[in-house]
């Protein structure tokens, strides 16, 4: 038995300006009688730098088009609170779907109905096409930006947290030593919740258009969950029972550690997952407006 968990905003806008004086027009007096009028030259206007004719923009809206190949919709709000320093807020979903539905799982089932030979591959598929699946993610982080232009570009290093919930429900089939066959409901709820670095880049290819290319990034955390499968297990052997404990035990461990307490009994499989939460973020980007 294999489980797979898939973890899966445009913008508001500032403007600054600058304004210039208009000359004056002194008048010189010679008598009483005589006025002479003289308009002198002057060079009031401001001198202005590149600088500051910068736009500095200090909000954005953007979604994430990478993660549509993963069915997840994802999208953010950047706000500046210093010249170089930005905060962001994010949320992301996958919709309950099958996990063959998701496009890049889909090629997956490609791959191991080509790559494993037999009944392994075949199950691997099966499971994939069969399982549904659903998360939410909501993720904090501060970001610093190099360069010398004002606002959210060039490129930058981040710090962020991220908590994602996760539900999988799969209808598994168990067979015993004595060829008899269980169907087990299972129904999988799971939370995460990790810190994590990201490196990238952001500019404006447009007057208020940006371009967000996060080019390498993780996250390491604690997740956390439980799973049942609830059904009528009375006639299934005890030493049945014991080896499909193992084997869910075993699924989700590393070596000696074991981060899954599985029960099965008359009643059916129970679990409780406490282990190790990470995820990867890298050569994905971001579409959004400035404003």
């Amino acid at each position: 038995m294999k489980h797979l968990f898939t973890t899966f905003l445009g913008c508001l806008a500032f403007g600054v300006c600058a304004a210039q004086t208009d000359p004056a027009s002194p008048t010189l007096s010679v008598d009483s009688t005589t006025t002479i009028q003289t308009t002198l030259p002057t060079t009031a206007a401001a001198t202005t730098t590149p600088e500051m004719n910068e736009v500095f923009r200090k909000n954005g809206i953007k979604m994430n088009l990478s993660s549509l190949a993963f069915s997840n919709y994802s999208f953010s709000y950047e706000r500046a609170i210093a010249r170089k320093i930005t905060l962001v807020g994010g949320y992301s979903f996958i919709p309950e779907t099958k996990l063959s539905g998701i496009p890049l799982v889909d090629k997956g089932i490609e791959f191991a109905e080509l790559d494993e030979e037999g009944e392994e591959g075949d199950e691997i598929a099966k499971i994939l096409d069969e399982a549904n699946f659903s998360s939410n993610a909501i993720t904090g982080e501060v970001r610093f930006y190099t360069g010398k232009k004002p606002g959210a570009r060039g490129f930058y290093a981040s710090l962020y947290g991220r908590y994602t919930t996760m539900n999988l429900t799969h209808l598994y089939v168990y067979e015993g030593d004595m060829g008899m066959t269980y169907d087990l409901p299972i129904d999988a709820k799971l939370k995460g919740i990790g810190g994590g670095v990201m490196l990238g880049a952001q500019w404006l290819i447009a007057k208020r258009v940006t371009f967000d290319w996060y080019i390498v990034g993780g996250h390491y955390g604690k997740l956390k969950g439980d799973f049942n499968a609830k059904t009528d297990l009375s006639d299934m052997p005890q030493e049945d029972k014991a080896e499909l404990e193992r084997e869910l035990e075993d699924i989700a461990s590393n070596g000696d550690r074991k981060y899954l307490d599985a029960t099965v009994n008359d009643n059916g499989m129970f679990g409780k997952l406490n282990g190790p939460f990470g995820g990867l973020r890298g050569f994905g980007f971001n579409l959004g407006i400035a404003f």
